[in-house]
């Protein structure tokens, strides 16, 4: 009894010291496959400068970095998809703290300002409910500041390293056995399907009409009560500021950039928003002297699977006019 009431303690710590050090992608797939990754690409090109660009699921899929153009030479910028699903300000502060605690240090940082993720509010324990697994240890020390009760988070981050078999069960599986879990529960697309850059291109090149108009109206079921009373949240803000501070203090440029959407997304912004969004994004300029690339506008419904989340196609225009009129300028010195 005792034996094998041992092997199991052993084997959950074995677990948890595992997911916290050699295998973060056990409890955060889209992170650790990422960190493996980028870290390969930057030590097989220590002659390039390393472009990282953070943001939610619409970078992901929506930014090409071999669709930009650069070419494979010393010196032409290096760039990297760092996108994740489901991330606003507050996550990507996690994820670019993340790799610098790393030891990741980008030359360039593109921060993705998705409109509607800025309103989100509220303490660090509410915001990071969704990602309370892939949480670790480092973690609890990062979003301490955000939380309006620190210990809430560490209860979290301990809740779910007290069994790791167990809360981590589904991630698990789909590394070792994913063809033994149904369809609905299957995430190892996640790292499957990345390109060595780090992008996740929508799977399919096209979508029917009807079937977009399924997602369209899916998509406005959260975003149209998301953007109602349209406000810049005050922990996205604080997330956007304590990203610039700490990049300027680590001597990382960084600039913003809009991701484009279509006129059905475009048609849920209540009146005044844009406005809102317009003078935040001027403050911000003017406050920290980081540019804001718009590249996002002149895309049609047909080129997205939802309204926001591109199809290949008009993600590798996208990536090319963001690379020509933007970044190519900007890391060159010219912005």
């Amino acid at each position: 009894m005792f034996t094998g009431l041992a092997l199991v303690v052993a084997a959950q710590l074995g677990m948890g010291l595992a997911v916290e050090t050699m295998k973060p992608e056990w409890r955060d797939p889209e992170y650790g496959h990422r960190l493996h990754q980028i870290r390969r690409l930057r030590d097989a090109h220590p002659d390039r400068p390393l472009v990282v660009a953070v943001g939610s699921s619409r970078t992901l899929m929506g930014l090409s970095p071999a669709a930009m153009g650069f070419p494979d030479e010393p010196g032409s910028p290096l760039v990297y998809n760092f996108g994740q699903t489901g991330a606003g300000p507050l996550q990507i502060l996690l994820t670019t703290f993340r790799l610098l605690d790393a030891g990741v240090k980008p030359a360039f940082l593109l921060v993705e300002l998705f409109p509607a993720a800025l309103v989100g509010d509220g303490p660090a324990e509410d915001m990071m409910k969704l990602w309370g697994p892939r949480l670790g240890a480092g973690d609890v020390r990062r979003l301490a500041p955000y939380a309006a009760h620190p210990a809430a988070v560490q209860r979290t981050w301990a809740g779910n390293r007290l069994a790791p078999w167990y809360s981590l069960r589904l991630t698990l599986m789909n590394h070792w056995r994913p063809g033994w879990l149904p369809t609905a529960n299957r995430i190892d697309f996640q790292w499957d399907r990345l390109d060595p850059r780090g992008w996740l291109a929508y799977p399919h090149d096209a979508v029917p009409a009807a079937e977009r108009e399924k997602n369209v109206a899916r998509a406005g079921e959260s975003y149209v009560r998301q953007l109602a009373g349209y406000r810049i949240g005050a922990t996205s803000d604080r997330a956007l500021r304590d990203i610039l501070v700490r990049c300027k203090a680590g001597g990382i440029p960084v600039a913003f950039y809009l991701t484009p959407e279509g006129p059905a997304f475009g048609s849920w912004y209540p009146p005044g928003a844009r406005e809102t969004l317009a003078a935040y994004l001027g403050a911000l300029r003017r406050e920290y002297e980081v540019p804001v690339f718009d590249a996002a506008g002149g895309f049609g419904e047909a080129e997205f699977a939802d309204s926001h989340h591109l199809l290949p196609g008009g993600a590798a225009r996208f990536s090319r006019r963001l690379a020509d009129e933007y970044v190519r300028g900007w890391v060159s010195g010219g912005q």
